[in-house]
């Protein structure tokens, strides 16, 4: 079998080295890599054009690479071997291998390429190790900026900082969860990532295109869509754990069987029910008897979602909050919420400041005295009342900037 090549001018190989950013070493730009045939002057685009290289060499070159879309630097790569095969001939290192390519019982005899080979291995741990620890460097140089500049997603907040501060913001007054911040790594760009999605008016996590802003807004808050969807692949880099075992990705590592003959009878249940679950997300509708997340009542313990709390809160106290806050801004709808939420929790009248013995008598008070009514400003437009009484107070969620969704809903009108 006659394998082509190219006399070129290809360097020797040197140590292994990843490209970093000039500019910025905060953030770096995910382009794709330009990848040299072995044997031809021909490149390809990577990852876009894997199919057409992978299918060049089969054509061209009878050759293939073995699980080409786990190398971590094809670039880098390719050159190696480049330059390998002009020293000594590819038949001499590669292993031979027959298949039936036209399904006619014609067999083709071609070169295979992968870990397999001793020298293939080892590059490849080569350029996963130095891959690893370049992103290890970024996430250490992420973790100790502490002058981290970026205005809120979700809200007008300039934020100034850590970006795990930044993160929890994020998490904990406006439920968007992106993962724990120990377990991302190059999040200027994720956050790049997510406000261009937004901004393009689609859903974060199902990718819907939607009319408008406040369509979308009310979408990803019914839907709890204020997440990344672990399917989408596009996030992957981003996450530390698929940059940890050499050509696996936190799906291959969780699949993965235990030890543990109970371990792998629950691991098998959960496969199980994800194949059950697998689908169309278009079509997807939650449990309407479950709940994530139930939100709690401003006044008394009944939880439920955001909606049916806010019908409950009207028929059984009186107290409409969407009339009430839609001249409010998300911050002061965030300090009279946890105003309330503290007043009630200490047995305090939010309106009057009596104090009463129980939640019982609390709420007949309220009641009685008619003072399910929003207290004088001066008591709740305070400071502290920036922090939550509840961490994991899943209200404070579901506030959205009404003014903003004015301008937003005005503006689509005319349009």
């Amino acid at each position: 079998m006659e394998v082509r090549m190219e006399e070129q001018n290809v360097g020797a190989f040197g140590p292994l080295e990843f490209s970093h950013p000039s500019e910025n070493v905060y953030s770096y730009s995910f382009r794709s890599e330009v990848a040299h045939c072995l044997f031809c002057s021909d490149m390809f685009k990577l990852p876009e054009e894997r199919t057409y290289f992978s299918t060049h060499l089969f054509v061209h070159h009878q050759f293939e690479i073995a699980d080409m879309e786990m190398i971590a630097n094809m670039s880098k790569y390719c050159n190696y071997w480049r330059s390998r095969f002009l020293a000594e001939p590819p038949n001499k290192i590669c292993s031979r291998m027959l298949i039936d390519a036209k399904g006619d019982g014609t067999c083709v005899n071609i070169l295979v390429l992968g870990k397999f080979i001793p020298e293939d291995k080892k590059l490849r741990e080569d350029l996963h190790n130095k891959q690893m620890m370049w992103v290890l460097t970024q996430k250490i140089n992420e973790r100790e900026d502490k002058n981290f500049s970026r205005k809120c997603l979700l809200c007008r907040l300039q934020f100034k900082g850590c970006r795990a501060d930044y993160l929890s913001h994020l998490s904990r007054l406006h439920n968007m969860q992106l993962g724990q911040p120990e377990n991302l790594v190059f999040i200027d760009d994720l956050l790049n990532c997510i406000e261009t999605r937004l901004e393009s008016l689609h859903c974060l996590f199902c990718n819907k295109l939607f009319k408008n802003q406040t369509v979308l807004k009310e979408h990803m808050r019914k839907k709890q869509h204020k997440k990344i969807n672990p399917k989408d692949t596009e996030f992957d880099k981003f996450y530390i754990i698929n940059y940890l075992e050499m050509g696996k990705n936190w799906r291959q590592v969780k699949n993965e069987p235990d030890d543990d003959d109970d371990d792998d009878e629950l691991s098998n249940a959960e496969n199980s029910d994800r194949r059950v679950s697998v689908g169309n997300w278009s079509d997807w509708e939650e449990d309407e008897d479950k709940v994530e997340n139930p939100v709690v009542c401003l006044f008394c313990e009944r939880s439920s979602s955001f909606d049916e709390i806010q019908s409950h809160m009207n028929n059984a106290h009186g107290f409409d909050f969407t009339r009430i806050s839609v001249d409010m801004d998300f911050y002061h709808q965030v300090k009279l919420v946890n105003y309330v939420r503290r007043q009630v929790y200490m047995g305090h009248c939010p309106y009057c400041d009596k104090i009463l013995p129980n939640r019982r008598e609390l709420l007949e008070h309220m009641s009685m005295e008619s003072h399910f009514i929003v207290p004088q400003m001066q008591l709740w437009d305070q400071p502290e009342y920036f922090f939550p009484t509840y961490e994991n107070d899943s209200f404070l969620c579901h506030l959205n900037d009404h003014q903003d969704d004015m301008a937003e809903l005005h503006l689509s009108k005319k349009m």
